[in-house]
Parts: C-alpha cells; sequence; structure tokens
C-alpha cells in the first residue's frame, strides 16, 4: 500500500521531522550549526569550515570552530 496521506509534509515545512544526513565517506564534511544535542559534534570530529580543516576537542560541541572547542589541523 501507497503511503501519501502525508506527500505534503516535506522538509522545508516539517522540519523536524528530518534529519539531514552527511556522506561518511567525506573525511572533512562541512561545518554546519547544531540545531540541538542530537547533532551537536562530538570530540574528535572532523569538519570544514572557513577553508580550515578543524577537530572538536569536545563532546557536545554546538560551536563554531575558530569560536571555541576547535583545533585547527592542517
Amino acid at each position: 500500500q501507497a503511503h501519501t496521506s502525508q506527500e505534503d509534509w516535506s522538509p522545508d515545512v516539517t522540519p523536524s521531522l528530518w534529519a539531514k544526513v552527511g556522506d561518511p565517506t567525506e573525511e572533512f564534511p562541512e561545518w554546519s550549526q547544531p540545531i540541538g544535542s542530537h547533532d551537536a559534534y562530538m570530540l574528535g570530529d572532523k569538519v570544514s569550515c572557513n577553508g580550515q580543516h578543524w577537530v572538536s576537542t569536545a563532546d557536545n560541541n554546538v560551536w563554531q570552530p575558530g569560536v571555541y572547542g576547535w583545533e585547527v589541523i592542517d
């Protein structure tokens, strides 16, 4: 049976029902602002931000790289 009762519940209309999933093969995915504890960065997570590569130095990190909780790496 096709599920069509909420076919208009797209991410832009109901963002709380959707989660962004990154490419697990990408070593330094682009940083994005966490919206809660469920998507905060954990200790050792790697990201790319403002042309640099960063590693998180804290669990539950919601700060932008360069502000707090991140170390730039080469």
